[in-house]
C-alpha cells in the first residue's frame, strides 16, 4: 500500500525492513545472529529483522 503525504511516497514495508537499531554497542540477541564487520562500521545480521543492529 502506497501513501502520498506532503509529497513524499513511503510504502510501510519498505521503512519496517530497512529499520537498524543504532547503539553504541552490538550483541547476538540470538544464535541466528552474526556480528560482522562492514565498511568500517560493526554490523549484526540476522535472519528475525527485530535484531538488525549498527555500532556507532
Amino acid at each position: 500500500m502506497t501513501s502520498t503525504v506532503s509529497g513524499f511516497t513511503d510504502t510501510l514495508r519498505d521503512q519496517e525492513s530497512t529499520a537498524v537499531k543504532v547503539k553504541p554497542s552490538v550483541k547476538k540477541i540470538c544464535d541466528n545472529c552474526q556480528v560482522i564487520r562492514r565498511h568500517g562500521r560493526v554490523l549484526v545480521i540476522c535472519s528475525n529483522g527485530r535484531h538488525k543492529q549498527r555500532q556507532g
